[in-house]
């Protein structure tokens, strides 16, 4: 396992043949390859290809992996273009494409468009949302 203290600097596209561990957050505006798992706090950069993801945040263009498990280890969002893998375990998720196969979220899911193969199990599943109309509500007056 590769281990960086403090923050990992993407000055460019990057590939690393074994699991890495970030303690800190991964920045760069360029691709992340990992053959195998990333464990970090948080990860700003263009794509990320790996075996799984472990962290508390994700902010990128796309993401292709194996599994996105972020229930267990407290991620908060996942933000991206599109993901594309083979299982989601996570709190929120607000993203424009999701292909996955599974899909087990604990709130919300808001989305354009989306294609599950198996399930997707969310308190609220949000499709199209850009069309979605808006609904506005008024505070009730109270008399006493």
């Amino acid at each position: 396992m590769k281990t960086i203290k403090g923050d990992l600097i993407l000055t460019e596209d990057t590939i690393i043949a074994e699991n890495l561990k970030v303690i800190g957050d991964i920045n760069g505006p360029y691709d992340l390859k990992v053959i195998g798992n990333i464990d970090c706090r948080n990860i700003y950069c263009d794509n990320i290809d790996c075996l799984n993801i472990d962290c508390w945040n994700i902010d990128c263009r796309n993401i292709d992996c194996g599994n996105i498990n972020c229930w267990d280890i407290d991620c908060d969002n996942i933000d991206c273009g599109n993901i594309n893998c083979w299982n989601i375990d996570c709190r929120n998720m607000d993203c424009r494409n999701i292909d996955c196969r599974n899909m087990d979220c604990r709130n919300i899911v808001l989305c354009d468009k989306i294609k599950v193969k198996g399930k997707c199990i969310a308190k609220a599943l949000i499709k199209d949302r850009f069309h979605v109309e808006r609904k506005e509500q008024l505070k009730k007056e109270t008399t006493k």
